[in-house]
């Protein structure tokens, strides 16, 4: 009934696989047009053809060129605006976004290390937590292909459920109760006061699914589900991109996860 996990590898990263470029750069594009004609001068400032290139890693550089340039406190306005007020509260964790912008966490955390490289008595770049896990099928329910990927598809709520399954205690799937911040973070939002929930149910994210892709900063698919020789199952390889704080514990290398949540049903 189960899905079989393995962790392959963790690793600290600051940014996410070239892969993801594509998602980022559009978020970051929401990201200036919320902010206004303020941020776009501010940048040209010091950079006069910053947005001259659709390319992104050139648009990286010349951010890296502007936080070089500018006066810290402008450094400071321009990542007030850019993040609506909350760059703060994401130096301290990302736990402590609010809802209402849980859904841009990738975005602030991958501009905040773009300014970084450059500005590093200013800005303290933030490691993120990189996955490699493989899944085993149960022979039942289908494993995620890159057909659900992006920025709402499936492996998001499949890649938090998880990520609540691998931070939990060293026993069987039903002998223990899912906990920790991500559970807390859900069950807030939905106002139960729950501080734990059932491991062998799936874990209902209903109207609120949106913020998984704020919680799991990248989530994608390393392997195309295949028919594994030696196990005669299903196999596929993901990989996953979380800040540590969202885990609340040490995680373990092998365990069950439920195949889907009720989103993805």
């Amino acid at each position: 009934m189960y899905y079989r996990v393995k962790i392959l590898s963790k690793e600290a990263v600051r940014f996410p696989p070239k892969r993801e470029y594509d998602n980022i750069n559009a978020e970051l594009g929401l990201l200036f047009e919320d902010a206004g004609i303020a941020a776009y001068d501010l940048v040209e400032k010091y950079v006069p053809d910053a947005f001259e290139s659709e390319d992104l890693e050139d648009f990286m550089q010349n951010l890296q060129l502007f936080a070089k340039r500018a006066e810290p406190d402008e450094v400071h306005f321009f990542m007030a605006l850019l993040t609506d007020g909350n760059w703060d509260q994401l130096k301290k964790s990302p736990r402590f976004l609010s809802p209402e912008v849980m859904e841009n966490s990738a975005a602030y955390w991958f501009l905040h290390n773009i300014l970084a490289v450059s500005a590093p008595k200013l800005v303290s770049p933030i490691d993120a937590l990189c996955l490699k896990v493989q899944v085993l099928g149960n022979g039942e329910d289908a494993l995620l292909t890159k057909d659900d990927t992006g920025k709402y598809g499936e492996i998001y709520p499949f890649a938090t459920r998880l990520l609540m399954d691998a931070s939990a205690p060293k026993k069987e799937i039903g002998d223990y109760e899912l906990k920790g911040p991500i559970v807390e973070y859900f069950e807030g939002l939905k106002c139960t006061k729950l501080k734990s929930v059932p491991s062998d149910e799936a874990y209902d994210f209903d109207k609120f699914v949106d913020d998984t892709g704020g919680i799991v900063w990248s989530a994608s698919v390393l392997r195309d589900p295949v028919e594994d020789a030696e196990e005669g199952e299903e196999m596929a390889i993901y990989e996953i991109l979380v800040h540590p704080d969202w885990l609340g514990a040490e995680i373990k290398t092998d365990f069950e996860t439920f195949p889907y949540s009720d989103y993805t049903s």
